[in-house]
């Protein structure tokens, strides 16, 4: 339905549709609450775009007839109007236990546990997460396979993956992992946050915490980043033949068996990548590049 409200170019969206329900239409309903951008309330799809409406003035989203487009977030039911069912998001948000437990408890308090100013310099970006769920709305992975953690779960876990007071970090990693952490596409959808805490750049430092500490190395995702990683550094580029080997695992003959179909498709297409790969020329250079980083071969 159209609104047509009053208002100045520089009011929030958020305002407007204040205006909107106190002035037109008192059924409009929304979420919303501070209208400062902390408590993450008002997500919602403006114009196309997920974000929080009382961050984003009205002059930077009108469109060309002086209209706003607004709409439920994305991968949400819709319950009424704006509002929509959070259930999923927040009980994936839980599994993952978002809590400190550290290893000696300390039921009556007495103590502090302190934490160097590096070491929590590392949690600032991701403890500054509101829980908006603009990431997991923005996430096309979420949008296709809903079993995946999302976004602001994985990245709030490493919140405390990283805290140097936390005694579970092998066994949240194994839960993230059974939570299909290995789904993300990195397409960096994720990466418009309305608080800068960079989900995707937290994802993969969760993916890479998980190879460090040797975390369900078993299953397809581990594998393929290990082989993924293996193949660039001695020839590259991407052996895709042996990627899906070594993704699948070479001796799980079930696995590559039912794979063996969509080979032969590609075969007949010719579209089958080499058996062997040569090196390209200078790949000393791309191996310089990986020992710079220190990335591990295995």
């Amino acid at each position: 339905d159209r609104v047509d409200v009053d208002v100045p170019e520089t009011t929030t969206v958020l305002d407007a549709l204040e205006t909107a329900k106190a002035e037109v239409d008192g059924s409009i309903t929304f979420r919303r609450s501070c209208r400062s951008a902390i408590c993450g309330s008002c997500s919602m799809n403006i114009n196309g775009v997920t974000g929080l409406a009382c961050k984003t003035p009205c002059n930077t989203v009108l469109r060309s007839d002086g209209s706003i487009h607004i709409d439920p977030m994305p991968n949400f039911q819709p319950m009424k109007d704006l509002v929509v069912h959070m259930d999923p998001f927040w009980d994936k948000y839980t599994r993952l236990k978002p809590y400190l437990q550290p290893a000696d408890r300390d039921e009556d308090h007495e103590r502090e546990r302190r934490v160097s100013p590096e070491d929590m310099k590392k949690l600032v970006e991701a403890a500054n997460c509101v829980m908006c769920a603009t990431c997991y709305a923005l996430c096309p992975v979420v949008s296709v396979d809903p079993s995946f953690a999302g976004p602001a779960a994985i990245a709030y876990a490493y919140r405390f993956i990283e805290d140097v007071r936390d005694a579970k970090t092998t066994d949240r990693l194994a839960q993230i992992n059974d939570d299909y952490l290995w789904l993300c596409a990195h397409c960096y959808a994720c990466s418009y946050c309305p608080k800068h805490v960079e989900p995707h750049d937290r994802i993969v430092d969760v993916k890479r915490r998980t190879v460090q500490e040797r975390v369900h190395m078993d299953k397809p995702g581990p594998r393929h980043a290990l082989v993924v990683n293996k193949t660039i550094r001695q020839t590259g580029m991407l052996a895709e033949t042996e990627v899906i080997q070594g993704t699948v695992g070479r001796f799980n003959i079930r696995g590559l068996i039912k794979i063996a179909p969509l080979g032969l498709r590609m075969a007949a297409k010719g579209k089958m990548p080499p058996l062997f790969l040569r090196p390209i020329p200078k790949v000393d250079e791309v191996r310089t590049i990986y020992e710079s980083l220190e990335v591990p071969t295995s």
